[in-house]
C-alpha cells in the first residue's frame, strides 16, 4: 500500500491528529467510534422498521438494511484502513464462498481453518511491519471478522447434528440454511460492532435487522447512550489522563524494580493494571452506545418499566473490578469473545478433554503471535484450574451452607478471594500487554515464579489432603 497514492483525507486527519496531540490512528478510531453514534440514529430514523411494514414490503426493507449495513461498514473500513481495508473484503468473500459451497457437516471445519489461517497470517506480517507496536491497522476488524465467519460456520453445522446432541443454545442459535449474499456481507461489515466490537451473534444481528428484537416499539435508547457515553468519558480520564503518569512497562525494566520495594511494584503494577484495562472498556462501552443509538441491543424492559439495553453489552465492569473468582473476570471482560470461544471451542471439546487449555490456547492464538499472549493465557489456564479445585474444597468450609452466605465469615472469605483473583490476574496481564519473552521475563523472574508455583501446588496438593465437602442446603423456615 505504500507505494500507491494516499488518499484525499489523509493529509487532514493527520494534521488533526497532530493538532490534538494523538497518534494519527488513534485519532481516526476515535473519531469514527463518535460518528458511529449520529450514524446509528441516522439509521434508524431513514431506514423502515420491516416488522411494521406488510407483508409485500417486508423484504425490501430487510434488504435495504443489510445494504446500509454493509456500506457504511465498508465505507468506514476504507476510511479507517485505506487499501488495508481489502484484507477484511478478501478474507470475507472466501469464506461466503466457503459457506455456500461445504456441506454444512464440514462448514465448520474449513471456515475455522480458513479464517485462523487468514488472521495468522495477518498478525506474522504485522509483527514483521511493526514488531512489539501497538498502532490501529487492519488487524484489528479482522479479529472480529474471524470471530463472525466462525459464528454462521458452526451454526450452521449444528443444523447438520442430532438435536438431542446439541446443546439448548446451539439448537437455538443453530442457522437451517446459509445466509444471503445481503445477509452475510451486512452482518459482517456492521459498522456499530465491526470497530470496537462485540462480534454480535448472527440471530442477534437478523432479529435487529427485520425488528423482532422490538417487535414495533419503539423504545427510547438516549438515557443507556448518555450513561454509556459519560461511562466512556470517564474511561478516557482513568486511561489516559491518570494512566499517562502509570505506563505498565517500567514493571519489565530492571533498573527500575532495583530502585523499589517489592511492595511498592505490587502495588504499582496493580494499579497501572487497573488504569490500563479501561483503555479496552473505552472501546467497547463507545461501540454498545453506537450499537444502541441504532436500535442493537434492545433485551427488553426491567422490572420498573424502562427500556433494558443490555443485548450486546461486552464489559460487566462490577463482575471484572469485583471479581472473587477468576471465572467471573474472564466471563465479565469481553463478553462476546468468551460467548465465542465458549460456543466455537469450549463446548466442541468433549468434556473428558482439555477443554479449558483449548480455549485459552485458541485466545491466545487469536490476540496473536507474540509470546507475552502464549505465556499470559496458558498461565489463566492453570490459574482458572487452580481456582475452580480451591472453590470445590475450600469455600464449604467458610460457607458450608447458603445461610452462612452472609456471615464474618463468608464476607472476609470473597475478599480474600478478590484479592487474590485480581492479583493474579494483573501478574497475567503483564505478558500480554509488554507482549515479548524477554520483557516479561523480568517481571516474572522477579517474583521467582512465585504465583505459578503456589497455584500448581494446590492444584496439585489441595484434592490430595483436603476432601471436597458437601455444602449443606438453606433450610426452608
Amino acid at each position: 500500500a505504500s507505494t500507491l497514492p494516499p488518499l484525499p483525507w489523509e493529509s487532514t486527519m493527520a494534521s488533526l491528529s497532530s493538532s490534538v496531540g494523538l497518534p494519527v490512528d488513534q485519532f481516526k478510531f476515535t473519531f469514527c467510534m463518535l460518528l458511529a453514534l449520529p450514524v446509528g440514529y441516522i439509521f434508524k430514523g431513514v431506514t423502515r422498521d420491516p416488522y411494521t411494514c406488510s407483508n409485500e414490503q417486508k423484504p425490501s426493507a430487510i434488504a435495504a438494511r443489510h445494504a446500509v449495513c454493509m456500506t457504511i461498514g465498508i465505507s468506514f473500513m476504507i476510511f479507517l484502513f485505506g487499501y488495508d481495508a481489502i484484507h477484511s473484503m478478501v478474507s470475507s468473500a472466501v469464506g461466503f464462498l466457503i459457506m455456500r459451497l461445504i456441506p454444512t457437516k464440514n462448514v465448520h471445519i474449513w471456515m475455522t481453518v480458513w479464517a485462523m489461517s487468514y488472521l495468522t497470517c495477518s498478525h506474522t506480517y504485522r509483527m514483521f511491519v511493526a514488531y512489539l507496536g501497538w498502532e490501529l491497522d487492519f488487524t484489528n476488524p479482522q479479529l472480529l471478522i474471524t470471530q463472525k465467519l466462525m459464528n454462521i460456520a458452526f451454526a450452521l453445522y449444528d443444523s447438520s447434528r442430532d438435536p438431542s446432541k446439541c446443546t439448548e443454545e446451539q439448537n437455538k442459535r443453530k442457522l437451517l440454511k446459509p445466509p444471503t449474499f445481503l445477509e452475510f456481507f451486512g452482518y459482517i461489515f456492521s459498522l456499530h460492532t465491526l470497530l470496537g466490537g462485540p462480534a454480535t451473534d448472527y440471530n442477534d444481528y437478523i432479529c435487529w435487522i427485520d425488528g423482532s428484537n422490538c417487535k414495533g416499539e419503539k423504545p427510547s435508547a438516549t438515557a443507556a447512550v448518555l450513561k454509556k457515553v459519560g461511562g466512556g468519558i470517564i474511561c478516557v480520564v482513568l486511561f489516559v489522563v491518570i494512566g499517562g503518569h502509570f505506563p505498565v512497562g517500567v514493571v519489565c525494566k530492571p533498573e527500575w524494580l532495583e530502585q523499589h520495594s517489592p511492595l511498592f511494584v505490587f502495588l504499582y503494577a496493580n494499579f497501572a493494571l487497573f488504569l490500563m484495562r479501561h483503555r479496552y472498556y473505552f472501546a467497547w462501552v463507545l461501540s454498545d452506545a453506537a450499537c444502541n443509538a441504532a436500535g442493537l441491543g434492545y433485551a427488553g424492559k426491567n422490572a420498573d418499566g424502562t427500556p433494558s439495553w443490555s443485548g450486546v453489552l461486552n464489559i460487566q465492569y462490577a463482575a471484572v473490578e469485583g471479581a472473587s473468582n477468576f471465572r467471573s473476570a474472564m466471563t465479565g471482560w469481553n463478553i462476546a469473545t468468551s460467548n465465542w470461544l465458549r460456543r466455537c471451542i469450549y463446548e466442541r471439546v468433549p468434556p473428558s478433554g482439555p477443554r479449558t487449555a483449548a480455549t485459552f490456547a485458541m485466545s491466545a492464538f487469536w490476540h496473536g503471535l507474540y509470546p507475552g499472549y502464549f505465556m499470559c493465557f496458558l498461565t489463566c489456564a492453570l490459574i482458572n484450574e487452580t481456582a475452580r479445585v480451591l472453590r470445590r474444597h475450600l469455600r464449604p468450609l467458610f460457607i458450608p451452607s447458603e445461610k452462612a452466605e452472609g456471615s464474618l465469615l463468608a464476607r472476609l472469605y470473597h475478599l480474600g478471594s478478590w484479592f487474590i483473583t485480581m492479583a493474579s490476574l494483573n501478574y497475567c496481564a503483564v505478558p500480554f500487554m509488554v507482549l515479548s519473552f524477554e520483557r516479561a521475563m523480568v517481571y516474572w523472574v522477579y517474583w521467582r515464579f512465585l504465583p505459578h508455583l503456589i497455584a500448581a501446588g494446590l492444584f496439585l496438593l489441595v484434592p490430595i489432603a483436603l476432601k471436597a465437602p458437601k455444602r449443606e442446603p438453606a433450610k426452608k423456615e
